[in-house]
């Protein structure tokens, strides 16, 4: 499974979101980036654990 973060740092404070699509999180991250005080904004993807598929593969 495949998740998007968007990554900021704020006044100094790195900062996080993570969303399901990354039409939501490009979204976010061009209004933030309009926000005073944003230094850097970064959208990564990301692989997720399935913790059900995980359990399939370890049972018990």
């Amino acid at each position: 499974m495949v998740e998007y973060c968007v990554y900021w740092l704020e006044n100094g404070e790195p900062m996080h979101e993570v969303f399901s699509s990354l039409a939501a999180a490009e979204m976010y991250s061009c209004a933030i980036r309009g926000k005073e005080n944003i230094e850097w904004v970064e959208v990564s993807e990301e692989e997720t654990i399935d913790l059900d598929e995980l359990e399939d593969m370890f049972p018990g």
